[in-house]
């Protein structure tokens, strides 16, 4: 009898009903957050992994990938905790391809050699014209900026500009200001020559020109690329596959600045690097920078990086910095180069 009792004693007691219907119900809402995210994370990297972007919606959901490396960690961790092994599994693996993707683009290149000439350029999207003139000429001043591009201009904002002293700063010119957002110009301290459009047609024009420095000619190249949207992906391939023939045609160093509307995910982006073009936050172990959209989320950082200076032909990367701009929904890039 009492052996009876004593086993009865240690019995293990049920939880009640209700607290079972409740543990049940968040162990199936929690697989079913971490099934969605390991869904996202999954349908980004399999388009990241795609050496070809020249389709709506693939050039998009490629820029969520930095977001699906971190998802990856999220699901990882829930599909441990909630004990879901073949999303575990797939998530390891995801975590393990971010991380070769994103942690040599995060290691900055060795410092610039001393005594190099120094260059200063500056991008900015003016968003249809309507950006600070003065903010963009106080930067200029500040940052003793030598060469700036500026995409989007207006005939409006390049009369501002004017007015504001930029063409006392910066009295050289080539581009012109459109209206809407067609515009490009390259502006500098010192002469221009050389200006000429790319090659071959592109969506919006975008003007190239050489500038001497230290007596060796360095070739300019402004960019403003058509975004992929649905119907004009294919149209924003074009141009990258332009400024990436014109990258290999070059003969001089060469600097190429502006608004991609690509990120360093982009396969379009990346075969511009496969040409020998370097990208001044990746450089500098900054690619996570981003740059857009600055005006839409009031106050919240922007969420992607598009816009970019790269460099090739002896141009070293000094520092490459962020700068907010009134009016306008891109932030502009700074770069000090360094020329060997």
């Amino acid at each position: 009898m009492t052996a009876e009792v004593e086993t009865e004693s240690v019995r293990e007691i049920p939880p009640p009903p209700r607290l079972w219907r409740l543990r049940r119900r968040t162990r199936t809402f929690g697989r079913s957050v971490v099934g969605l995210i390991f869904a996202g994370a999954v349908l980004v990297t399999g388009a990241r992994l795609l050496v070809f972007d020249a389709m709506w919606p693939v050039a998009l959901v490629t820029v969520f990938a930095p977001y699906a490396a971190a998802a990856s960690v999220l699901v990882l961790l829930g599909a441990a905790l909630l004990r879901m092994r073949l999303t575990l599994l797939v998530a390891l693996g995801l975590v393990v391809v971010h991380t070769l993707w994103m942690l040599p683009r995060l290691t900055p290149a060795d410092a610039p050699a001393p005594g190099g000439a120094r260059l200063r350029v500056m991008t900015s999207n003016a968003y249809f014209g309507k950006a600070d003139p003065v903010r963009i000429t106080d930067l200029v001043r500040r940052e003793r900026v030598d060469v700036l591009a500026v995409e989007e201009l207006t005939p409006e904002l390049a009369a501002g500009l004017e007015r504001a002293g930029l063409t006392r700063e910066l009295p050289y010119s080539a581009g012109t200001g459109e209206p809407g957002a067609a515009g490009l110009a390259i502006y500098a301290r010192r002469p221009l020559t050389e200006e000429r459009l790319l090659p071959e047609r592109t969506t919006m024009p975008m003007p190239g020109a050489t500038v001497e420095v230290s007596g060796r000619p360095v070739r300019i190249q402004g960019v403003h690329t058509i975004p992929p949207m649905r119907g004009q992906a294919g149209k924003w391939a074009h141009d990258m596959d332009a400024l990436r023939r014109e990258a290999e045609r070059r003969t001089l160093p060469a600097i190429f600045l502006g608004d991609f509307n690509a990120t360093s995910d982009n396969a379009s982006f990346r075969a511009l690097t496969g040409a020998g073009l370097r990208d001044a936050h990746e450089e500098r172990g900054r690619v996570l920078a981003r740059t857009w959209p600055m005006a839409y989320f009031h106050g919240l950082p922007p969420l992607f990086g598009i816009d970019h200076v790269l460099v090739t032909g002896g141009i070293e990367v000094v520092s490459v910095s962020e700068h907010r701009v009134p009016h306008t929904d891109h932030a502009a890039v700074i770069a000090e180069l360094s020329l060997r």
